[in-house]
């Protein structure tokens, strides 16, 4: 073969590879919106191994697999002792979704299941070795609650049901928790445009950056602190017009070590929040340690924004077979003035159109149409594997609320998709399937 042409064979395969990696690193904002398209692949071995540099002689340790349940686990009593639900063993009849309950009644849920099916598919697509999407109406209704998980750490395989990671308290609420310090923040007299200078912040919180100093070389506001997710802001405003006391209060009126009034064992979150002020209590207030929340809860926390400041009580029981008549539902009980949870939910709003989320719900795959408000979070660990945790609370329509929705992915370092982009294909599906409702 002559030598330029195989001069230009070898830049051709030079090129070719490099825009696979340039591919393999690109965000997840091409992730398409339409379901219908083929899932996201895996990077191959052979190409891994063709770009990547060549490992060490020392022999490589054994894959760490932990050991994680292949069918999804018994129901577990309730805490009272009253029936609960066996959403294991929940099955889909015409039009409704129909489950047992632990007193031999049947009960009919409140899940939809156009949305529970988009919702399952995301997840599918997703490839998390641990997630959940959880779908609630403004009145309370949950519309889909869906969990997966794979024994795979890296979230190859089928994966199996398993509705307890909608319902536990299983992973860090990560940024998730600055709605909460956000509305404390605004109840405390904080406007949402009122400037405060920082420095630092992208990925910790530091003692210097509680106080002002010469390294302060930004100003902008709690909404800008809110939709970057910008740990400074947050961490020097609690710091400056909160107390422990204050920020806890407002937690545990969210739900944060509450009960959750659902006829299935589960947690809206638990919320450590120190008793003094300080480093420790500002990381907690951005969202780095001490909180914990679920993906119910998530979406109980976003609904709570959405309609106002009212909680609604959750409902996953729509009634019984064989007898007409709903149970009964609860008050909504007001967690927030209108006034700061309208504020909270602008701070969302921008989230999604300038913010952390807007390269779902602003880029060129954005719903038609549609404004949704939201918030991010992501957070990772390193036991008992490598899991990066992606979240996205948020609500849609911003005008009028009619779906909020709670994603949570535990993925692993090769992800496929963000929380956010999940969110925007289960609420592109929902939203049309709630339409005629």
């Amino acid at each position: 073969m002559p030598r330029h042409v195989r001069r230009n064979l070898l830049l051709g395969v030079g090129l070719a590879l490099g825009a696979a990696v340039i591919a393999l690193g690109r965000d997840d904002d091409r992730v398409a919106a339409d379901l219908g398209r083929r899932d996201l692949a895996p990077a191959p071995a052979a190409l891994a191994a063709a770009v990547m540099p060549a490992a060490p002689a020392e022999p490589a340790p054994p894959p760490h697999r932990p050991s994680l349940p292949v069918t999804a686990p018994p129901p577990r009593p309730a805490a009272d002792g009253s029936p609960t639900v066996d959403l294991a063993r929940m099955e889909l009849h015409g039009d409704r979704y129909l489950a047992p309950m632990t007193d031999g009644r049947m009960a009919v849920l409140t899940i939809d299941p156009a949305i529970q099916a988009v919702a399952e598919k995301v997840l599918r697509r997703a490839r998390a070795p641990r997630g959940a999407i959880v779908v609630t109406h403004p009145d309370g209704r949950i519309l889909a609650l869906a969990g997966r998980r794979t024994e795979d750490p890296t979230g190859a395989g089928e994966g199996i049901s398993d509705p307890s990671l909608a319902l536990d308290a299983w992973a860090p609420s990560a940024s998730i928790f600055k709605v909460v310090s956000a509305a404390a923040l605004v109840e405390a007299g904080v406007g949402q445009h009122d400037k405060v200078c920082f420095h630092g912040g992208l990925r910790s919180v530091m003692e210097s950056n509680l106080t002002d100093s010469r390294q302060d070389n930004r100003c902008e506001d709690l909404a800008y602190g809110v939709a970057h997710s910008q740990n400074a802001i947050i961490a020097k405003l609690v710091h400056q017009h909160l107390s422990p006391a204050q920020l806890g209060e407002v937690a545990h009126r969210f739900g944060f070590d509450r009960a959750l009034p659902l006829p299935v064992p589960g947690s809206f979150g638990h919320a450590t929040i120190p008793t003094a002020k300080g480093v420790e209590f500002a990381k907690t207030a951005a969202g780095f340690q001490n909180v914990e929340l679920s993906v119910v809860g998530g979406a109980l926390l976003a609904n709570t924004v959405a309609t106002g400041g009212i909680a609604a009580p959750p409902r996953l029981i729509a009634g019984f077979e064989g007898d007409p008549a709903a149970p009964p539902g609860g008050l909504g009980q007001r967690v927030l003035e209108e006034t700061v949870a309208d504020e909270v939910a602008k701070m969302m709003g921008e989230a999604c159109t300038d913010g952390s989320a807007a390269k779902a719900f602003a880029g060129r795959d954005r719903i038609p149409g549609v404004q949704v408000a939201g918030k991010t979070g992501t957070l990772s660990t390193t036991e008992p594997f490598y899991m990066q945790y992606s979240w996205f609370v948020g609500f849609a329509k911003t005008t009028k609320p009619s779906l909020s929705i709670a994603v949570l992915l535990g993925n692993p370092e090769l992800w496929q998709i963000k929380a956010h982009t999940a969110a925007r294909m289960v609420l592109i599906e929902a939203l049309k399937s709630r339409a005629g409702s």
